[in-house]
């Protein structure tokens, strides 16, 4: 199949997240024309389709300036397959977004279990993302710099992430480190250095979450997650993550986990979820999966 692929490829602070997918689809026998959201040009995108079986997005460039106006312009000249994969949680402008564009797409996928369920769309489906495949294999190392008890690896771009990373600061200290913009190679080294890496409750709810979890196990990481009804599917609480409800159980937990006593317990729980995403939620899995379900 001849995949044309129009995704944020050129954004060097990314996790590569394109790049990831695009070495899946090839792995698989497929070939990938890249397109950069940046050049975004109705009429060269037209033509490219044209020998195309397949037009893959995931926002379509709309998060970086271009018209929402523009994608349904060009979705309604594609005469191929289109398909999208949208990964954030469904909200604001983005409800606009899903409701303007899941009418022009032959099939939609998207990680915001919770909205699909209060909207009935018979063309889109849920599709969590997972950890890429290219670095599967690779020996992590401890590594100086990202030694420490406690991490958090994100953005804080929310009020209540904010919040959240503060208040561990408040308790932790310098046991308490922030990291940002770290993935791959360098992720699986942080995970080896790092006994607890800590997620926010912000933004998930009981059945949307982000790519952390998947990340952070997929790297070898021991991760303390919040508790959520849909995650139970995935993972098992207290054999491959642990998971919080409350900001005491969070604590708590935490506080479990740095005993010496208790190392043993974490390696072990650090060493099922590894084995559990790689198993089951990398990339190439869940590619297979929309693959499977567009045919």
């Amino acid at each position: 199949m001849k995949i044309t692929y129009l995704g944020n490829f050129s954004n060097k602070f990314s996790d590569l997240t394109e790049e990831h997918i695009k070495f899946v689809f090839e792995e698989l026998g497929h070939k990938v024309i890249p397109y950069h959201e940046k050049d975004f040009d109705i009429d060269k995108l037209v033509e490219l389709t044209k020998t195309s079986d397949l037009f893959f997005f995931h926002k379509g460039g709309v998060a970086k300036g271009i018209e929402l106006s523009d994608l349904i312009e060009l979705l309604n000249k594609i005469t191929c397959k289109k398909v999208f994969w949208y990964f954030d949680k469904v909200e604001g402008e983005r409800e606009l977004w899903m409701q303007t564009v899941a009418p022009y797409v032959d099939y939609g996928f998207l990680t915001d279990e919770t909205w699909l369920r209060r909207n009935n769309y018979p063309n889109l489906s849920i599709l969590r993302q997972g950890i890429g495949n290219e670095d599967i294999g690779y020996l992590p190392k401890e590594r100086e710099e990202y030694k420490c008890d406690i991490a958090f690896v994100g953005n804080i771009y929310e009020e209540e992430r904010l919040r959240f990373v503060n208040a561990l600061k408040e308790v932790y200290g310098d046991k308490f480190k922030i990291f940002n913009n770290v993935f791959g190679k360098d992720l699986m080294d942080l995970c080896a250095s790092v006994k607890i890496i800590v997620a926010p409750i912000y933004p998930s709810n009981e059945f949307y979450w982000s790519n952390r979890i998947y990340l952070i196990t997929g790297s070898g990481g021991f991760i303390i997650h919040p508790l959520l009804e849909g995650l139970k599917e995935e993972f098992t609480n207290g054999a491959e993550f642990v998971g919080y409800k409350t900001g005491e159980q969070l604590k708590s937990a935490i506080d479990f986990f740095l005993l010496p006593e208790n190392e043993d317990k974490r390696k072990i729980i650090q060493k099922q979820g590894y084995k559990k995403t790689i198993g089951n939620y990398t990339l190439f899995h869940r590619i297979e999966l929309l693959l499977k379900k567009i045919k």
